[in-house]
């Protein structure tokens, strides 16, 4: 009799272990499509207290893409996590202007970006992406009327994305701390200049390139629950060499509308930024 009450209860045990796990993908799969939008994933992430392992990997990798608005930077200002156009006009301190357009898609992704050089010349470089069930977003091709690029991502047993190969060349290497969330990004160009990014919290706090090293410091705006750089120091040893200093304005959605760029003390660039679309 004993016997038998043990084997029903390991039969109960492991019936509800894969009700479980089948919920816990149910759970999990309106995070894990192609259509899902980046709104709702962070908005999954900063509100559940149990965060699926499978959601918190899909989204570790749609956001690591080093194409996506959390990630890029222009001109050091990231697009803290924006979707739709963003128009960028950059006035330096001779007085010269420039405007850029950048495209991000729901998921936060730069689909588009058309940068105007000193010359007046613009270059238009579109950005393509695969998807998969397990691994979700890559970045897959990027291309202008000057060159094509198609990349391929390599994933960890974890499903962690850790590399990311340009057939140019060109190379992205990841690192995870414990917590599985991005630590060290390290790229490498086709000419094989390398640029070490050290993270904490998702921010970059250090940078390496070449034979110089650069902190990164920043305002924590309690409104918005982000921060905003404000300086980044260039470092000899334990002295500063250099300081650029950021002084910004926000929008309630925590991006940046206006950035006055000083070198040294002495003024740089004015940037502002118009947002529209998604």
């Amino acid at each position: 009799m004993m016997k038998h009450f043990l084997l029903l209860a390991l039969a109960a045990a492991m019936t509800i272990g894969t009700m479980w796990g089948q919920q816990a993908a149910i759970d999990s799969a309106p995070y894990c499509d192609e259509n899902v939008t980046l709104e709702k994933l962070t908005s999954y992430m900063d509100t559940v207290r149990s965060i699926d392992p499978r959601v918190k990997t899909f989204y570790g990798n749609l956001v690591n893409n080093p194409t996506h608005s959390y990630r890029i930077e222009h001109l050091d200002l990231g697009f803290n996590g924006c979707t739709g156009r963003v128009d960028e006009h950059v006035v330096l301190a001779d007085g010269s202007k420039r405007d850029n357009v950048f495209i991000f898609n729901e998921q936060g992704l730069l689909t588009q970006s058309i940068i105007q050089g000193n010359k007046g010349s613009k270059t238009t470089v579109n950005y393509s992406y695969t998807f998969d069930i397990i691994n979700g977003f890559s970045l897959k091709q990027s291309k202008s009327k000057a060159r094509t690029i198609n990349y391929a991502s390599l994933f960890d047993e974890h499903s962690h994305r850790v590399i990311i190969k340009g057939d140019n060349g060109s190379r992205h290497d990841f690192s995870y701390n414990e917590n599985g969330h991005l630590a060290k990004l390290i790229t490498t160009s086709a000419k094989g200049e390398k640029r070490t990014l050290i993270y904490q919290d998702g921010y970059v706090v250090r940078e390496e390139t070449g034979s110089k090293v650069f902190r990164y410091h920043y305002d924590f705006d309690t409104a918005t629950g982000k921060k905003f750089l404000i300086a980044i120091k260039e470092l000899k040893g334990s002295n500063v060499v250099h300081e650029r200093t950021f002084d910004y304005d926000i929008d309630t959605h925590g991006r940046y509308t206006r950035v006055s760029i000083a070198l040294d003390g002495k003024h740089q660039m004015t940037i502002t930024r118009e947002y529209s679309g998604l």
